[in-house]
């Protein structure tokens, strides 16, 4: 908890059951679970309720699908696997999977109503075992025990594909989830891209990190799109995130400490995310996020009849030198830049900045 605090995150998600059907927590539905073995009792009391001392919203992954279970009827391992679009829910598979979801249900009433869980964040929809009905009346089940929870997409049959594009109403789920993979701008459905800060999402020695430069330039490009980042580390075998990661995480909270202004409680756009350029804004602020140099002068569409009082750069307040003519504005740049990660340049206007039209560049 400590070091999603200092990484400047301000919600965690734990894996409180994956595909293996082990829980992490003394659940009185199962034995198979963290109280059975010499540990001797789960470990989600103790974070949440240190997330609760830090200030970190708590939240719990938990899979549908169970490679463990007996009362789940997808079999492991099977060519057909997960997959087979023209499985059939027999009456006696349909039993089965009544059992199970039941099963489910006071699990998830447990991570609800015993440790606060903010946001349950499903995986494992895309077995054919699980149908869209189940998906709908599980959506109903958690709105019912309570309404300000958050449930993401996969609690439903409505993703399509790792990047997740699919904005159908006819499913169920809070918000979208592409997986290592930034998410195509969208300010009108919310979205979350869920990323590794390695290569894999468990731990492994010597795992291949992102660079702390890469890591800010992923969140940037995420809420530049106006989505949020679920950036994933894995604990090592024994317990802690190993310190490359703890610093790394660090890294960018020092980024943020500075400019997190231009990041939190911001909305994406006007300008639409560019390999060079990534744009946020609140109130009458747009925050221009510079992924690299753009030279001497920047040129910008903002329309006719909208005023740039004022230009700075976050960092260091340094005025910026502002030529406005025919709804466009000329930015003559500084010979350095003050942020080798990233520098945030911010437009303060004489108009709410979300009434600027979603441009591209």
């Amino acid at each position: 908890v400590g070091a999603a605090k200092a990484a400047g995150m301000q919600y965690l998600i734990i894996t409180s059951r994956h595909h293996d059907g082990f829980s992490l927590w003394d659940s009185k539905f199962t034995e198979y679970d963290m109280a059975a073995t010499p540990y001797g009792k789960g470990i989600l009391k103790a974070l949440s309720e240190e997330c609760e001392r830090q200030g970190i919203r708590f939240g719990t992954y938990y899979s549908i699908c169970d490679w463990y279970r007996e009362d789940y009827p997808v079999e492991y391992p099977s060519e057909d696997y997960a997959f087979r679009e023209d499985r059939q829910l027999d009456e006696a598979t349909m039993a089965r999977m009544d059992h199970y979801i039941t099963f489910m249900k006071n699990q998830l009433q447990e991570l609800v109503s015993d440790f606060n869980s903010f946001l349950i964040w499903f995986d494992g929809e895309w077995e054919w075992a699980w149908t869209h009905e189940m998906g709908m009346d599980m959506y109903a089940y958690l709105r019912g025990l309570n309404n300000d929870l958050l449930i993401n997409n996969r609690v439903d049959k409505g993703r399509i594909g790792m990047e997740d594009k699919n904005r159908d109403a006819r499913f169920a789920g809070d918000f979208a989830t592409p997986e290592q993979q930034i998410g195509a701008f969208d300010n009108k459905y919310a979205w979350e891209t869920c990323m590794t800060i390695g290569e894999q999402w468990a731990w492994k020695p010597d795992d291949k990190l992102k660079s702390t430069r890469e890591c800010i330039h992923t969140l940037l490009q995420t809420v530049g799109g106006d989505g949020n980042l679920l950036f994933n580390v894995g604990p090592k075998p024994d317990g802690p995130i190993e310190q490359r990661q703890v610093d790394i995480l660090g890294q960018m909270g020092q980024w943020l400490a500075v400019n997190g202004e231009a990041v939190y409680g911001t909305r994406g756009g006007p300008f639409l995310p560019g390999k060079k350029m990534v744009s946020t804004h609140r109130e009458n602020n747009i925050y221009l996020h510079l992924l690299e140099d753009p030279g001497k002068k920047m040129v910008l569409p903002l329309g006719k009849g909208v005023k740039v009082k004022k230009a700075y750069f976050l960092r260091d307040n340094a005025p910026v030198k502002v030529e406005q003519k025919e709804g466009k504005v000329t930015l003559r740049m500084p010979g350095n830049l003050p942020d080798t990660m990233a520098s945030v340049l911010v437009l303060s206007l004489d108009k709410q900045a979300s009434d600027i039209p979603v441009t591209k560049l």
